[in-house]
């Protein structure tokens, strides 16, 4: 008995050096570990993460495409600081504007900068989940804060679609008679989530399992039980309410920006891997109509609207040039965030257009 014992002991005990190795071990890798998100939900998402926050990307077991940096001032990925009343182009978007797997030279907002001869020019404002509704918010708090010159919006599949739905800790629109407000649903139940995530986010072993490996509570919890297989996500939804939010976002957004829509650009994502092979089109989340209202109505009103699609296309036909990370990751790559750069720049200040050029803020409604 006395000998099972010992002997118990003894793999205890290898067990714990076995992980105390692999956590010295994994310290010395580029794991990944993200900012916190910040706690003052009345400036989210102008304020996206904790400020001064260093961070670390990577992706996959392997560790791939790593990239290290620190929040700014306003808590996004930016290696300068935001002022206030600058009158800078924002760039407002969701995980693709946020891009912590670039470098920043390499982002919409670091490449648009480039060609108006300031990276501080540009200022970007994304954060990963964020739908139209979120976009909205984000630019009334830029407005107060930034008076800015003009701004740029990525528009992705599945932005008016989630405008709709209530997510915990994002904003959304709510039917209001003939029209709508917007709403923030509360991160109910979060804190006990981020304070474990403070307790042990520090562990490497814990950032990899949680970061690289994709692993997450839910899953674990669900580890064991038999469900059916699983369905793909297809296109669907109430159509015509989220006609209604394009609607109610196109006519709130110059008010909320505090420009004309002729200074605001709309960059019209499209299904990249679709292009590259057909049979890899992705089931969307939603249904084409809605793209399509969205790119006619959008112009109806006067904004500037690159749809995007066919400029991947005439692109990659011409170079084979891929504009992600594909296989592995759909969000832009550097040739991706320049085609971007290169029609918000067309759309805003191409032939001379001086009016919406950052630094020279006036009343354009």
């Amino acid at each position: 008995m006395r000998a099972l014992f010992y002997r118990l002991i003894w793999l205890a005990l290898g067990a714990l050096a076995a992980l105390v190795a692999l956590e010295c071990t994994l310290r010395l890798l580029p794991v990944a570990i993200a900012p916190y998100r910040t706690g003052q939900i009345e400036r989210w998402p102008l304020q996206g993460y904790e400020p001064g926050r260093p961070y670390t990307y990577s992706t996959s077991w392997q560790l791939i495409n790593a990239h290290r940096g620190m929040t700014n001032n306003y808590g996004h990925i930016a290696p300068f600081d935001y002022r206030a009343g600058s009158h800078p182009v924002i760039a407002i978007g969701d995980s693709y504007v946020e891009s912590f797997m670039n470098s920043y030279a390499d982002t919409l907002q670091g490449q648009l900068g480039e060609r108006l001869g300031s990276r501080e020019a540009v200022y970007g404002l994304g954060f990963s989940g964020l739908s139209a509704g979120d976009y909205l918010a984000v630019s009334w708090l830029a407005r107060d804060s930034f008076a800015p010159s003009a701004a740029v919006l990525v528009i992705f599949n599945g932005d008016f679609s989630e405008s709709v739905l209530a997510r915990q800790g994002y904003y959304h629109f709510v039917t209001q008679g003939d029209s709508f407000r917007l709403e923030y649903l509360p991160l109910d139940g979060a804190k006990p989530m981020q304070a474990l995530r403070r307790a042990v986010g520090g562990l490497a072993l814990y950032r990899y399992m949680f970061g690289n490996l994709g692993f997450s509570f839910d899953s674990i919890f669900k580890f064991g039980r038999k469900e059916g297989q699983a369905q793909p996500r297809t296109a669907g939804g109430d159509v015509e309410l989220q006609r209604r939010a394009i609607d109610y976002f196109l006519a709130e957004l110059p008010q909320a920006v505090g420009v004309a829509p002729r200074c605001i650009a709309f960059l019209v994502d499209s299904d990249r891997y679709a292009i590259y092979n057909p049979k890899l089109a992705s089931a969307p989340k939603e249904k084409p109509e809605v793209r399509r209202y969205f790119l006619d109505r959008a112009q109806q009103l006067g904004f500037a609207v690159s749809d995007l699609d066919p400029v991947f296309r005439a692109r990659y036909a011409r170079d084979g040039a891929k504009f992600d990370y594909w296989p592995v990751d759909r969000h832009w790559n550097r040739i991706g965030h320049g085609v971007a750069a290169d029609e918000a720049y067309r759309l805003l200040f191409g032939a001379g257009r001086r009016e919406c050029l950052p630094g020279q803020h006036r009343d354009r409604g």
